[in-house]
């Protein structure tokens, strides 16, 4: 039997997302607490975010919104590392926290429709791609995302000495 390296590609994002859920992170999810937009709690500032308002008409369960999201970045950073780094460009962000997926409508600027949020945190920067910066890779790594996921970098503040 022949399989095709994109079913082999979807089927270990799949069973490396499976995994990644067994493991005990912090805040670890259920699934079945509904979440307004106003009981979604703060991300951290010093965090990068990728945050998804997966639509429900689009995957019905928890489940399938987070291998959505998860599919949707390994695409995404596949086709910044072909355009930006000759296809030799790994994240290599450490994963801190996820929060989600649960049931939510996303925010009326982005249509208001009955959504999954699910906010995956990061450790900032993205480095690796050593022909780019950073803020480029941001930039072409959006560009190539569905357009129910964001990306917000961490803030960060330069505090200068008071002489």
């Amino acid at each position: 039997m022949k399989f095709h390296p994109a079913t082999v590609t979807l089927a270990t994002i799949a069973i490396m997302t499976s995994l990644q859920g067994c493991i005990a992170i912090a805040g670890s999810r259920t699934h079945t607490s509904p979440a307004s937009t106003n009981s979604i709690p703060a991300a951290d500032p010093l965090l990068d975010h990728f945050i998804a308002w997966v639509p429900r008409d689009q995957a019905q369960t928890a489940a399938v919104a987070e291998a959505m999201t998860h599919i949707s970045l390994v695409n995404a950073r596949e086709q910044t590392a072909k355009q930006l780094c000759e296809s030799a460009w790994g994240m290599n962000g450490e994963v801190t926290d996820t929060f989600g997926p649960y049931p939510a409508s996303a925010p009326e600027d982005a249509g208001g429709y009955p959504a999954w949020y699910y906010r995956i945190s990061l450790r900032p920067g993205m480095h690796g791609c050593h022909n780019t910066d950073s803020q480029k890779l941001y930039h072409a790594l959006q560009e190539h995302l569905p357009e129910w996921i964001d990306i917000k970098a961490a803030r960060t503040a330069t505090l200068g000495l008071i002489e």
